[in-house]
């Protein structure tokens, strides 16, 4: 299948998605301020758009959702890591956190799309069976990649809980 044929092929929908993507991605470059349910749009696009891979891909089985999981598990410790290291500073009043620029998120969404885009077009051409690595690897991506941005907005998140106590001692950093 020629490059054209897969691009023209592609739904209108996918598209769509990336540039709002990337333009989350592009926002975080800069840093600022942002209310916490702002900092949630993203890990809820990956999570439900991973969840609909699981239930709408025919090949899609209980290994494929335990990849997901697994995944999503290794992710969250990622996300996690990653956030704890980022520096953030949240107003309880104003219900803000504030992130310094970081490319992390725009890379992690482009490498996400474009494994998620190739795994796509290799399921959509191989019509591969419920034993097929491809529909595994997609589970893993998705549910690590769900997790990664899950893991940093739970760190936001339990900046809010607790006055005074930061995040990192709260998810038992020792440092």
């Amino acid at each position: 299948m020629s490059v054209e044929a897969i691009l023209s092929g592609t739904p209108v929908w996918v598209w769509v998605l990336l540039a709002f993507l990337v333009s989350r991605g592009l926002k975080a470059l800069k840093g600022g301020t942002a209310p916490l349910s702002k900092l949630a749009i993203v890990p809820v696009v990956f999570t439900g758009w991973g969840i609909m891979h699981l239930i709408h891909e025919p090949s899609a089985n209980w290994h494929t959702a335990l990849a997901w999981i697994i995944g999503a598990v290794l992710g969250l410790a990622i996300g996690v890591a990653l956030a704890q290291s980022g520096g953030m500073t949240v107003d309880r009043e104003a219900g803000t956190v504030t992130l310094p620029g970081s490319a992390v998120p725009l890379v992690l969404i482009l490498l996400t799309f474009a494994s998620k885009f190739w795994l796509g077009v290799e399921l959509a051409t191989t019509h591969a069976g419920a034993d097929s690595m491809f529909v595994l690897l997609d589970g893993l991506v998705s549910g690590v990649t769900a997790g990664i941005f899950a893991g940093r907005f739970l760190v936001y998140w339990l900046g809010f809980r607790q006055a005074g106590v930061p995040a990192s001692a709260m998810l038992g950093d020792r440092s």
